[in-house]
């Protein structure tokens, strides 16, 4: 007869607290009681295994010993205590190239202060970097990335401070994940960059600079850019410069402007530019795939779509997923998108309502006012 496994249905908070209270090694040791705790490879700890040591101790029994592939941490008395020390320059205190391990392959870093790129050097094998809710600055930032020479997967998610910059310059990184960081710039520089994922960013459209060639994944969602009036210009600079890009999803800013304004950094209205700018490389020999979010029907708006769909010769899918408050005029504009010459035979355009309307696009737009 089986019995209730009374220790995987406790909460983590608790876990947390059991395995902190105990040394190292026996921590490690109770990942045999439960299938749930076999996770706990993934540290999750208190702020008291910091200062006690045992933090150390478990990442050197772990590399040393266990050869792990993958380590994950998460501090989870990070907001109360940790990240009031982090001010005072206390942060994540790790001895030098202690995640030097040659079998590691992967870290995660959860609630933590990191002051210093020391523990990461001579990570040479190390192909994942994942940074959730980390203080870190743009020096320790590039020096870490510098550090790994391997690295292939970057994800900075939730950063509490605010970055100077986001500098990566990396030859072998080929996917980069940016999550709600603030930044004054973005700049990106690597041969090898296939997927970028930028969402919730707030930084000037001036200030995204992006070399990477073999760019074939680009996602911008909620936001990217503080300056809507650069938008358009930016998004047609990288189509352009990226003739690799196979695919492209973007959600519009709610707060759009009057497109028919002259931008001051255009010899023409924005609304001529993709007519004006010509074909792009990608467009014409490569992009696949485009989604667009947040899409109101809009003049400036419409622009893009109606080069992709009647220029992309390649393109085979391309989604419109219209924001809540579009307008009748905008739903119906929209719409027109379906009559446009296509480029391509294979192209397919699917229009969505937004995800709350239960029904087809053109029953959504009949409701519209």
């Amino acid at each position: 007869m089986a019995t209730n496994d009374f220790i995987s249905n406790l909460h983590n908070e608790v876990l947390a607290r059991i395995i902190s209270d105990l040394p190292a090694i026996e921590a490690i040791r109770t990942t045999i009681l439960s299938k749930r705790w076999k996770d706990l490879w993934r540290i999750v700890h208190l702020l008291s295994s910091c200062r006690n040591g045992d933090l150390e101790k478990w990442i050197k029994y772990l590399t040393s010993e266990k050869k792990v592939q993958e380590l994950a941490f998460r501090c989870d008395d990070f907001q109360q205590e940790f990240y009031r020390r982090s001010h005072s320059g206390r942060g994540l205190n790790l001895p030098s190239g202690i995640f030097s391990c040659e079998t590691l392959q992967s870290l995660e870093f959860t609630h933590y202060s990191i002051r210093s790129d020391s523990p990461f050097h001579h990570c040479h094998n190390l192909k994942t970097l994942k940074l959730y809710h980390c203080a870190i600055s743009t020096e320790t930032l590039e020096a870490i990335v510098s550090s790994c020479d391997l690295l292939e997967y970057l994800s900075v998610c939730y950063s509490p401070f605010r970055l100077k910059q986001v500098r990566i310059f990396s030859q072998t990184v080929k996917t980069v994940e940016l999550v709600s960081l603030r930044s004054q710039g973005i700049y990106l520089s690597t041969q090898s960059l296939g997927v970028l994922v930028l969402h919730s960013m707030k930084f000037q459209a001036k200030n995204l600079v992006i070399h990477a060639p073999n760019l074939r994944v680009f996602t911008a969602t909620r936001k990217p850019i503080t300056k809507n009036s650069d938008n358009i210009t930016k998004i047609a600079e990288i189509l352009e410069y990226c003739t690799h890009l196979l695919e492209s999803r973007s959600e519009i800013e709610e707060a759009t402007r009057d497109y028919s304004s002259v931008n001051n950094r255009l010899p023409y209205p924005e609304t001529k530019l993709w007519e004006k700018r010509g074909l792009c490389d990608c467009i014409t020999f490569t992009l696949k795939q485009v989604s667009i979010k947040g899409f109101k029907g809009k003049d400036g708006e419409m622009e893009f779509p109606r080069h992709l769909i009647t220029k992309g010769a390649k393109l085979k899918r391309i989604e419109i997923w219209c924001n809540h408050d579009c307008s009748r005029e905008g739903g119906e504009a929209t719409l027109g998108l379906l009559s446009l010459p296509r480029s391509s035979i294979d192209v397919s355009i699917l229009l969505k309502p937004p995800p709350q309307f239960d029904g087809s696009f053109g029953r959504w737009v009949s409701t519209l006012n």
